[in-house]
């Protein structure tokens, strides 16, 4: 690994959790000596890519990120973001796949992917998207959401299909509960017979949940072991996914997805 690169890495270490890292801190998550650490760290820092505190030596990143961040926004359209681990999601899945936005509680179609062959296949309307409760996706986003969202989401009738009774809050709440256990959101022949589908959350640059990402697939394709296949696809690339977005996942929807033992042996 070259010594730009090593030094780049460093910013990797910067998250949510520890938002704020000492020399000691970097030396010891990296392994390396301490001289070739603080050398990598000054250059960082005279780059802009972190910032260091003047009373507690400490650092965090820098304004040079947001400007990029910010130019890279302005500059690549958000589905081009996406296009490549999305479509590479729907090969190894042999599916369709389908991101989706959430506006309040609108699912706005982001882009979607059918890299397979099969005869027998999903339709897919990007302009008529289901409500949140008869979906993967909207069970994925209510289950990593605020929990006042989710007493929104039951009062406004716009969230069910055309004259489907109020969904039941109890039952409701069990499933959200399960799904934020698991990982992921299941559907199967709720919205249409011979439909299935899973779920998972994509985050912002906050950790917030904000959208969804979904493969839908014929339920006759195959049962329990089709879905956790295609859920276990989707976990894999949840990072990804979120990365490509501008986001970040939380360290423990991350170890629900990849388990750290995982992580260290890939």
């Amino acid at each position: 690994m070259s010594t730009i690169a090593k030094a780049l890495g460093l910013l990797d270490l910067f998250s949510t959790a520890q938002p704020v890292l000492g020399l000691s801190d970097v030396q010891r998550l990296t392994g390396r000596d301490k001289a070739t650490v603080h050398r990598h760290l000054v250059a960082l820092e005279r780059a802009g890519f972190l910032e260091q505190d003047s009373g507690t030596r400490a650092y965090r990143l820098g304004p040079a990120l947001t400007r990029l961040a910010g130019m890279r926004v302005r500059t690549v359209p958000e589905v081009e973001m996406l296009r490549a681990v999305i479509d590479a999601l729907s090969r190894e899945a042999g599916e369709l796949v389908h991101v989706s936005r959430l506006q309040g509680f609108d699912l706005v179609h982001v882009h979607h992917a059918e890299q397979h062959d099969h005869p027998v296949r999903v339709s897919f309307d990007a302009y008529g998207l289901p409500p949140l409760f008869a979906t993967a996706s909207g069970k994925a986003y209510l289950a990593f959401s605020p929990g006042g969202l989710l007493d929104l989401a039951l009062a406004d009738p716009r969230t069910r299909l055309p004259g489907a009774p109020a969904p039941n809050r109890m039952e409701v709440e069990a499933e959200l509960k399960l799904v934020a256990q698991r990982g992921f959101a299941r559907n199967r022949d709720t919205l249409r017979l011979g439909v299935s589908s899973v779920a998972i959350p994509i985050f912002d640059a906050a950790s917030r949940a904000f959208a969804t990402c979904s493969i839908a697939y014929p339920t006759g394709r195959g049962g329990k072991a089709t879905e956790a296949h295609l859920a276990r696809l989707l976990m894999q690339r949840g990072e990804e996914i979120s990365q490509a977005m501008g986001g970040s996942v939380p360290p423990h929807i991350l170890d629900l997805w990849i388990p750290s033992r995982e992580r260290a042996a890939s």
